[in-house]
């Protein structure tokens, strides 16, 4: 995830696939106090992130079977592949997983990544910066990535 780029390998995906967005999640270097707005900022990106790809021709499995399929206290970013295992459970062909890395109050940036659930090859990967520790900023980089990275790797798209 660290390695995140501007990639994109065209598996054959199918132009129904189904897609399951994970949550965002927080990856803090900065050394700064923990902010309590973090949680609830990744709760509502993770559901901008939903909607947008949805809007842009992803066929996003709802939330509420995220929720359910994700045991508490799980880092994608680092188990391993059980992102896929969580996808297959959802019936899912293609999983979206990512996080907001927070280097200082200034320097931020997203990643994502688009897997094939059946290869567990990465469809497309996308990173943008922002700036801001804020809610705003957190949301607008979430819209620029679905607008300008991965609208065009939806799969009705290809």
């Amino acid at each position: 995830m660290a390695a995140l780029g501007l990639t994109a390998a065209f598996a054959a995906v199918p132009a129904s696939a189904r897609t399951l967005v994970l949550d965002l999640e927080l990856e803090d270097s900065s050394g700064e106090a923990p902010s309590a707005h973090h949680a609830e900022w990744l709760k509502r990106i993770s559901a901008e992130l939903r909607d947008g790809l949805d809007a842009k021709g992803y066929d996003v499995v709802d939330g509420s079977t995220t929720a359910r399929l994700v045991p508490p206290g799980t880092e994608i970013r680092s188990c391993n592949g059980c992102a896929r295992d969580i996808a297959r459970a959802a019936g899912a062909d293609l999983v979206v997983f990512g996080i907001v890395r927070k280097i200082s109050s200034l320097i931020l940036w997203i990643g994502v990544v688009v897997e094939d659930v059946a290869t567990g090859q990465a469809v497309t990967t996308a990173r943008g910066d922002i700036r801001g520790d804020n809610e705003t900023a957190w949301s607008r980089g979430v819209g620029w990535l679905v607008d300008h990275r991965l609208a065009d790797h939806a799969p009705t798209k290809r």
